[in-house]
């Protein structure tokens, strides 16, 4: 079973890639390449990680799996993965796939794509507290000083779904090019944006192909029939299935 996780970010996706790696034999990452990525236009290194996943679980060597070691949330599960015997799940979760799905169909059919949803609320208000650069407040005056002497920038925030030259903005090499663009009054509207784009798209492709891509609200990981719900579609027996309690979407963000 391969499995790929999609959602907004901030949407669940950490509590999935949990549950999908309580399983026996499984292994799911988050996040596995960003750095390669980007939410459009960059198909081969989607299909060349769903390659790579077909040759594991056909028994193949489980370190032949391209990595981006520089992630430490990579790290740990790739060495993980390296050392298991047996593979009967594996799958990434990311934002960034959601242009890829009709690609990655193409080359494997079999492929399950899992979309959790959050209220778009709860989703704004997580991401403009989550792209905030925090300081203690003896760093952000020593830090808002040095700006001024150096006369080099000050950022405050990252600013994923805008393009914009705002000295007060940090620029992400990385996840920059991993979200779509929007022309919008403020960063707030641009997330809005955002979510009501990717769940339209997700929307028309649960459609187009309900056997393979389904959206599901995030409060199913609370329970276990919700996870069963989840775990049944990947394709694992109700009788295999493993549930867990550490719902980590819970947490305040």
């Amino acid at each position: 079973m391969i499995v790929i996780g999609l959602g907004t970010g901030r949407s669940g996706t950490a509590s999935l890639a949990h549950l999908l790696n309580s399983q026996t034999n499984s292994m799911c990452f988050h996040e596995l390449n960003p750095s390669c990525m980007r939410f459009t236009g960059t198909v081969q290194p989607a299909l060349n990680t769903i390659y790579e996943f077909q040759n594991i679980i056909k028994g193949g060597e489980t370190s032949h799996l391209t990595v981006d070691l520089s992630r430490e949330i990579s790290l740990a599960p790739y060495d993980k993965l390296c050392q298991m015997d047996k593979v009967e799940l594996i799958g990434d979760i990311a934002m960034y796939y959601l242009t890829y799905v009709e690609d990655i169909l193409k080359l494997n059919p079999t492929v399950k794509f899992v979309c959790l949803k959050r209220d778009k609320n709860e989703t704004v208000k997580s991401w403009l507290n989550k792209t905030q650069i925090k300081r203690w407040r003896s760093k952000k005056l020593a830090d808002y000083f040095y700006s001024i002497i150096s006369r080099t920038p000050y950022f405050e925030e990252y600013n994923y779904w805008e393009e914009n030259d705002c000295l007060s903005i940090k620029k992400d090499p990385i996840w920059d090019k991993c979200f779509p663009k929007f022309t919008a009054s403020n960063k707030e509207e641009a997330i809005r944006m955002y979510w009501e784009y990717y769940y339209n798209e997700a929307e028309q492709l649960a459609q187009q192909y309900s056997q393979n891509f389904k959206i599901f609200d995030i409060s199913l990981l609370n329970n276990n029939e919700g996870q069963s719900e989840v775990l049944s579609f990947c394709g694992l027996n109700k009788d295999r299935q493993i549930f867990t309690k550490a719902h980590l979407h819970s947490f305040p963000r």
